[in-house]
């Protein structure tokens, strides 16, 4: 009886080792992208992230143009961004649009096809993700399905952690 069980717990932990782990979503997030305007530099174009195409993965970067931990890891990014070229970065703030300028100007964000930069007018951060602070970044997959939040001074490495997981 005693080998039965034996084998019985070492074929459970055979199958669930086996089993792809699939993350939990955080509550009052869903699986999909959501829809929500960016307002971008020249303050009259609105991105729509139901607009962002698929087949690659983007990264939704909510930061504060004055925020240590943000410049450091748009510094790295745009530093190692050869290893991120098929990551799409879609940066959001609340700042008013002279903020985000300087930003965009200090790291010559203007220069890599793959970030887009904005306002987020309606502080959609806030109201859906929940942001406690800068930076906060939000990962999704090639499919535009939720992947995982990053909160706070990380660095590229753990980034690409995250979007190779």
């Amino acid at each position: 009886m005693r080998s039965l069980l034996f084998v019985l717990i070492i074929v459970g932990i055979g199958i669930a080792s086996c089993t792809k782990y699939k993350r939990a979503l955080p509550p009052g997030i869903d699986k999909d992208m959501p829809s929500f305007n960016i307002q971008l530099l020249d303050t009259t174009i609105k991105l729509n992230t139901a607009n962002i195409p698929k087949g690659k993965t983007v990264v939704l970067f909510f930061f504060g143009p004055d925020c240590p931990y943000c410049q450091a890891l748009t510094r790295e990014i745009t530093k190692r961004m050869d290893e991120l070229k098929d990551v799409r970065f879609y940066m959001a703030t609340m700042s008013d649009f002279k903020e985000i300028q300087m930003y965009d100007t200090l790291f010559k964000l203007d220069q890599y096809k793959n970030v887009t930069i904005g306002k987020d007018i309606k502080g959609f951060f806030l109201s859906y993700y929940k942001a406690p602070g800068f930076p906060y970044l939000v990962v999704y997959d090639k499919k535009k399905e939720f992947k995982q939040i990053v909160i706070g001074g990380v660095g590229v490495d753990s980034l690409k952690k995250v979007i190779n997981s």
